[in-house]
């Protein structure tokens, strides 16, 4: 994959993520225009032509944290920053645009899968508390998943490394509409 196309695509996404870090559109113009220089002149070293868009994302994130360490707040409360940077991903941006999604299954489904994927409840009890079989709980849940792969599929196509990590996602066309439904914004 070409690094100019790469940047093309996910350039607004990043802009954005950085904006989010930062909340100061001025300084997220100087950090994506550092993140974007260092992109093309190291490109070179990265290994793996598949992880482009999380190795560019790796970088705004050091480029956001390089920024705190280097401004003029008191230390005591950069370093308070700094320690509760998150190490957000492709993975967990997506995984925020879920929520509308799930919410729009059916209150059975969504129950179910909310409880043994978000809550992380057991399907032995998500049965006993549905006042089900536990093959009944287990059958809900993962109707529950196919449902939201179908709308998920409907809206984006989503690329994953082979550990299951996002490496990349597009919205369809048709899609955006179903997203707006959502209240997603894209």
């Amino acid at each position: 994959m070409e690094v100019v196309t790469v940047w093309n695509t996910i350039n607004e996404r990043l802009t954005n993520f950085v904006l989010g870090k930062v909340q100061d559109v001025d300084l997220t113009k100087d950090i994506v225009q550092d993140v974007f220089v260092k992109v093309f002149t190291q490109v070179d070293t990265l290994r793996n032509n598949d992880r482009m868009v999380a190795w560019i994302y790796q970088i705004a994130r050091n480029e956001v944290i390089s920024h705190f360490r280097k401004s003029t707040f008191n230390a005591l409360e950069s370093e308070k920053e700094l320690t509760a940077f998150p190490t957000e991903t492709l993975t967990a941006e997506v995984a925020d645009c879920l929520h509308p999604l799930i919410d729009s299954l059916p209150p059975k489904y969504r129950e179910a899968l909310v409880w043994a994927d978000i809550e992380k409840i057991p399907q032995k009890e998500i049965a006993k508390r549905l006042n089900i079989s536990y093959s009944g709980a287990k059958s809900r849940v993962q109707r529950g998943r196919e449902m939201l792969k179908d709308v998920v599929e409907e809206c984006c196509t989503i690329t994953t490394d082979v550990y299951g990590d996002i490496i990349d996602y597009t919205i369809k066309p048709c899609g955006k509409e179903k997203l707006g439904e959502y209240g997603i914004d894209y």
